[in-house]
């Protein structure tokens, strides 16, 4: 598994972003569905027939405000029809744009499954807007994704999480330039 860090004020112009969502995070190694902590998780027999032979990082997750259907899915395998499986990323070669295409394509006809939907950021202040977007429909933040990135396994600063629970992030507009600053309140 690729997984991200904190955004510390990074310009993230020219980057992907995505929402980023409050569930179970998994490892599909193209037999089986793993946690990030190594366990098995016990999945629908449609989808370990269905799924591709292809390493996939996912999200188990079962809506917003549904993080307690997708842990008892990923936890004890009690799946209900709310679950899903959300793919974002293969271990294969190619930067994060030629990957996330090959996800798009494995997953495409699944009822149990989607990509990821990613777009081009502008500017930091528009990735900022995502998450309070986000946030206020009651999502979790926003993941920004550096669109060359290669997959090496591990914590990357090439995929940063923008999001209210860990800190609030607000941006200034210095008066005398239109240079956007982010600025972290603890």
């Amino acid at each position: 598994m690729m997984h991200g860090d904190d955004w510390n004020g990074e310009n993230v112009a020219g980057w992907l972003i995505a929402e980023k969502f409050n569930g179970c995070r998994t490892y599909w190694d193209g037999a089986r569905l793993w946690t990030r902590n190594g366990n098995v998780v016990r999945i629908p027999g449609e989808w370990q027939s269905r799924l591709p032979a292809l390493h996939l990082d996912c999200e188990i997750w079962a809506g917003r405000g549904g993080f307690q259907a997708a842990r008892l899915a990923t936890q004890y395998g009690r799946f209900t029809p709310a679950v899903r499986l959300l793919a974002f990323d293969a271990n294969v070669d190619g930067d994060f744009v030629e990957r996330l295409e090959i996800v798009r394509r494995v997953v495409v006809g699944l009822p149990f499954a989607q990509a990821v939907q990613h777009r081009p950021c502008r500017s930091t202040a528009e990735a900022l807007q995502a998450m309070r977007t986000v946030h206020q429909d009651g999502g979790e933040g926003v993941i920004a994704r550096y669109p060359g990135n290669r997959y090496q396994p591990g914590r990357t600063r090439e995929i940063l999480k923008l999001k209210y629970r860990v800190r609030k992030h607000f941006l200034t507009r210095s008066a005398s330039s239109s240079t956007e600053t982010a600025r972290t309140r603890q």
